[in-house]
C-alpha cells in the first residue's frame, strides 16, 4: 500500500515538472516573440521588440569582448556664466552627445517603415549607456522643466546617438599673476568612471569636436579659443591595497588601470575696460596730484601737507574694492605691485616737502665749490654732521687755549698761544680738520695735554701774497630749497614714466 503511495506520488511529481516546464517555455514564447517587420508601426513597437529583456541585456557592454568599444563624443556650449576667481570656478551650459555602436539594436533587416527609434528619458532607462563623469565637477544637474533633457536616438544600424543638456560648475585652477591683465585656461574633462582602455575608448568626433554658439558674450572675460584633446589617465592600484574576489586592486573605488579621458579647454582673456576706467587711470591723476606740491612754496607747510595726505588716503580708499573678489594668494599680483609703486611715489612727495622744509627753515648759507646735484645734495646733507662732531670733540675739553695775537710783535698771518710761539697755532685736535692744505707747509705735530684732548701745532703760512681760495659759491638755503623743489618736478615724473614703460610692458606680454 505504501509502494503504491510513493509511485503515485512520484508520477505527479514528474507529470507537474513537464507541464511546468511547457508553462514557462510557452510564457517565454509570448514575452519574447520574434520581431516580425509587418507588426511595428511605431518608435515604441521597435523599442519593445529590440529591447526586450528576453533577447537584450542592458548592463552588458555591446561590441565584442576583446576589443574596446568607441565612443564618439562632441560637445556644444550654449554659455559660459560667471567665474568666481575667489572659489575658483566657473559655470557652463553644455550638450554632451556620446555616439556608439550596438549591434544588438540594429533593425535594417527587419523593417523599412521605421527610419530611426527616437526617445527620450524611457529610451535611455532600456539601452546600454556608457557612464563618463566630468572629473573637475563641483556640481552639475540635468537641465529641463518638466523632465531631464535627454535625447535618445537609434539608427537602422545600430547606431547610438545619446544627448544630454548640462549645466556644470566646474574647477578652475587659475593664476592670477598678471590680474587684471590674465588669462586663464579652464577645463572641461571627461573621463570613463566604469570601464578602462581595454574595454571603451573616448573620442572626438573628427569634425567640430567642440561647438561654441557664436553670439556667446561674457561680460568680465572673453573667450580667445578653445581647444580639445584627448588622453588617459592611469590609476596604478597601492600595493598595500585589499584585493577583491578576482585578485584586483583597486584605486579610490576604481580599479587599477588606464581609463580614456576627453579635454576642453577654454582660454578666457579678462576684460580689462573696467579696470583701467575705475582703477588704473584714477590712481595716475592721484599720482600726478601728489606731484602739485612742488610747485608750491616750500614753506606752505599747510597746503604741502593737507595736499600729500589727501592725496595718499583717497589712493588708499580707491585701492580697497579693487581685487576684493579675488583668492588670497602667496604670490604678488599685478595690481599689488601697481599699489606698492604709486603708494611710494606719493609718499616720497610728502617726504620731499618734508626735506626741503627742513633745508628752507635753516639760517646759514652753504659755501659750494660747484652748483650740481652732486655738490647742492652733499653740502645740504654735511653740514650739520661736521657741527655735531665739532661740537662733540669740544665737550671732550675740558679747556682752550687763548689765541691772542702780538701786538708787540706785529706780523702778517703770525699768531701766538700762551707760549707765543711765532709761525705756529695750537688749538685742540679736531676730526675735521683738514691736514692736507697743510702738506706743503712745514710737518703738523700733536701733542697730549693733560685733558687727554690732543694739541695740534699747525704752521701759519707768512706769504702775504697768498691768494684766497677761489671757485666756491654761496647758496642761500631758501635757494636750495627751490633748487630741489624744481629738480623734483622732472625727476617724479621721468621716473614714473620709465616704471609705466616696465609695468605695461609686462603685463601685455
Amino acid at each position: 500500500m505504501k509502494i503504491d503511495n510513493v509511485y503515485y506520488i512520484s508520477l505527479l511529481s514528474v507529470a507537474n515538472f513537464f507541464f511546468g516546464f511547457g508553462n514557462a517555455k510557452a510564457e517565454e514564447e509570448v514575452n519574447c516573440p520574434k520581431i516580425n517587420g509587418t507588426l511595428i508601426h511605431s518608435n515604441t513597437d521597435m523599442l519593445l521588440h529590440l529591447a526586450n529583456s528576453c533577447r537584450y541585456d542592458k548592463w552588458t557592454r555591446p561590441g565584442p569582448k576583446d576589443e574596446p568599444l568607441k565612443v564618439h563624443t562632441r560637445i556644444y556650449v550654449y554659455f559660459l556664466g560667471s567665474i568666481e576667481a575667489h572659489n575658483l570656478q566657473f559655470t557652463a551650459h553644455i550638450l554632451v552627445r556620446f555616439r556608439w555602436q550596438d549591434e544588438r539594436l540594429g533593425f535594417e533587416n527587419v523593417t523599412s517603415t521605421v527610419n530611426r527609434v527616437v526617445g527620450e528619458g524611457m529610451l535611455r532607462n532600456h539601452i546600454w549607456v556608457p557612464h563618463v563623469y566630468l572629473v573637475n565637477e563641483h556640481e552639475s544637474k540635468m537641465m529641463g522643466a518638466d523632465q531631464h533633457d535627454i535625447l535618445v536616438t537609434i539608427q537602422p544600424d545600430g547606431t547610438i546617438l545619446f544627448s544630454t543638456r548640462m549645466k556644470v560648475t566646474l574647477f578652475c585652477l587659475m593664476n592670477l599673476q598678471k590680474f587684471p591683465f590674465d588669462q586663464q585656461e579652464c577645463p572641461l574633462v571627461l573621463e570613463s568612471w566604469t570601464y578602462n582602455m581595454t574595454e571603451l575608448l573616448l573620442l572626438w568626433e573628427e569634425t567640430e569636436p567642440v561647438i561654441v554658439n557664436e553670439h556667446l558674450h561674457l561680460t568680465e572675460y572673453s573667450l580667445i579659443r578653445t581647444w580639445p584633446n584627448s588622453s588617459f589617465v592611469s590609476y596604478e592600484g597601492p600595493e598595500e591595497a585589499a584585493e577583491d574576489a578576482f585578485g584586483s586592486k583597486s584605486h579610490y573605488g576604481k580599479f587599477a588601470g588606464n581609463y580614456s579621458s576627453l579635454t576642453v579647454k577654454f582660454q578666457l582673456a579678462r576684460e580689462v575696460g573696467h579696470y583701467i576706467m575705475d582703477y588704473y587711470v584714477p590712481s595716475i591723476l592721484l599720482v600726478v596730484v601728489s606731484w602739485v606740491s612742488f610747485w608750491l612754496d616750500p614753506n606752505a607747510v599747510p597746503g604741502r601737507t593737507t595736499l600729500g595726505t589727501s592725496t595718499m588716503l583717497t589712493f588708499i580708499t580707491l585701492t580697497r574694492n579693487t581685487g576684493s573678489s579675488l583668492p588670497k594668494v602667496s604670490y604678488i599680483k599685478a595690481t599689488e605691485v601697481w599699489f606698492i609703486v604709486c603708494t611710494a611715489f606719493i609718499f616720497g612727495s610728502l617726504v620731499e616737502f618734508a626735506f626741503v622744509n627742513t633745508i628752507w627753515r635753516r639760517k646759514q648759507n652753504v659755501a659750494l665749490k660747484k652748483v650740481n646735484s652732486k655738490y647742492i645734495l652733499k653740502s645740504t646733507l654735511t653740514p650739520q654732521l661736521h657741527r655735531k662732531q665739532l661740537h662733540n670733540n669740544m665737550d671732550r675739553c675740558q679747556s682752550w687755549p687763548s689765541v691772542v695775537e702780538d701786538d708787540n710783535k706785529p706780523q702778517d698771518n703770525v699768531f701766538y698761544i700762551n707760549n707765543s710761539k711765532r709761525n705756529e697755532l695750537t688749538v685742540n685736535s679736531i676730526d675735521s680738520i683738514d691736514h692736507d692744505r697743510f702738506s706743503s707747509v712745514n710737518t703738523v705735530t700733536t701733542t697730549d695735554n693733560a685733558n687727554d684732548c690732543q694739541n695740534v701745532i699747525i704752521p701759519i703760512p707768512t706769504n702775504p701774497n697768498n691768494p684766497p681760495n677761489k671757485g666756491f659759491t654761496t647758496m642761500t638755503p631758501q635757494e636750495i630749497a627751490n633748487w630741489i623743489d624744481r629738480r623734483s618736478r622732472v625727476v617724479f615724473p621721468a621716473a614714473f614714466i620709465f616704471f609705466n614703460f616696465l609695468y605695461w610692458g609686462f603685463v601685455w606680454i
